[in-house]
């Protein structure tokens, strides 16, 4: 029976003339780390189909994404893993070899598509086959470098940015037309992903240590969900409010081109009053970490971390630091007044958890989803 979902290759740039004209036996090396980095990644909700040569063909059906932006940060994290893993390699050889000196040449290009699609069992494998699946392949060979001159990119169908219904994002990106004899005209847009990766790199790491002294207890607990869902119960409004408790509404502002990411900001309501939670580090689908405003100039930091387990789900913990300031007398301050509400904070907390495990569960079941799939 069809299916509709997102439709992605995962391809590498350069592949046949970096096996061409380096030693076999490093190459070899070189390309499978490449390809660890990106399996890796490639972690449900979303769904490998198979490695065709140099390129990895994947899938998500509609019916299990996470949240609208969830292909795009799929897209950055497996991208920004295959470059750390290039870059790593090329800082950490010595080596003079054709196929060290020939790393400079790889890179990872994304096309991602939306459309229907079945599964034929072929020789004991799922393979994907559709008329939408033939017109993702034929996109791999386009005109994108030529005409724009970037070599890392996602180029994204009109179909999937349709599908994702972030029009502020996509209004940044490059349009872009491939014609075929077979499908006519394929409206697109084309993502740089090297900036991307430059902000990964240089982005500041800011976590709560499980070893540090922390306001309260952290909210530990096990998931029946892989990491990037687990992750949307926590970044995604729609849901936190839901399991979260002592709020009575929740909002989000500060998004980026309409992508909730580092910088935003969630409006938590209490009556009249409104906790913020600033975004200060954002690693989908690792953690985040927040800022909370407290009284008289004070932030909190809280983390979220997500681990993945065994089992295919997670281990959510959720730490929060002492208040901190750069005003000593205002952090002293605050500190001392934490022991008055922080009972409250704490069954709060537990509250939550104890919800968190039942809407997870409720929704696993109404959705008629297991973990194995």
């Amino acid at each position: 029976m069809a299916e509709k979902g997102f439709l992605l290759v995962a391809d590498i740039t350069g592949y046949t003339m970096f096996l061409t004209s380096s030693e076999l036996e490093h190459a070899q090396g070189v390309l499978d780390a490449l390809f660890k980095s990106i399996l890796a990644e490639i972690q449900a909700p979303i769904v490998l189909s198979n490695f065709q040569g140099d390129a990895a063909l994947a899938y998500l059906p509609d019916a299990r994404l996470p949240q609208p932006q969830f292909p795009l940060d799929a897209i950055e994290r497996i991208y920004c893993s295959f470059a750390n893993t290039l870059a790593a390699m090329r800082l950490n050889t010595t080596c003079t070899c054709n196929a060290c000196r020939n790393m400079d040449k790889l890179d990872l290009k994304f096309f991602l598509h939306h459309g229907a699609y079945v599964m034929q069992t072929l020789a004991g494998r799922n393979e994907l086959q559709g008329p939408e699946v033939i017109r993702l392949h034929r996109l791999m060979k386009n005109s994108v470098i030529k005409a724009t001159g970037i070599k890392a990119y996602a180029l994204i169908t009109a179909q999937a940015a349709d599908a994702m219904a972030l029009p502020e994002f996509f209004a940044k990106t490059i349009p872009h037309v491939e014609p075929s004899e077979e499908f006519g005209d394929t409206a697109c847009f084309v993502y740089d992903l090297a900036p991307v990766f430059a902000r990964w790199r240089a982005a500041r790491r800011i976590v709560v240590e499980k070893s540090e002294p922390q306001a309260f207890e952290p909210i530990e607990c096990d998931l029946p969900v892989p990491p990037a869902v687990a992750w949307t119960y926590v970044t995604d409004v729609a849901k936190k409010v839901r399991w979260q408790q002592g709020i009575d509404a929740m909002r989000m502002t500060g998004l980026s081109a309409g992508r909730v990411a580092l910088g935003s900001t969630q409006h938590c309501a209490h009556g009249k009053d409104q906790i913020v939670h600033d975004i200060v580090d954002w690693r989908p689908f690792d953690y985040v970490t927040y800022h909370i405003h407290t009284p008289f100039g004070t932030v909190v930091r809280e983390t979220a971390e997500f681990t993945p387990l065994e089992s295919g789900g997670t281990h959510l913990s959720i730490r929060c630091a002492r208040p901190e300031s750069a005003n000593p007398l205002a952090q002293a301050m605050v500190r001392m007044t934490m022991p008055l509400i922080k009972g409250k904070l704490v069954r709060e907390r537990r509250a939550s958890k104890e919800v968190l495990l039942r809407v997870v569960a409720e929704d696993l079941e109404g959705n008629g989803v297991t973990m194995d799939g």
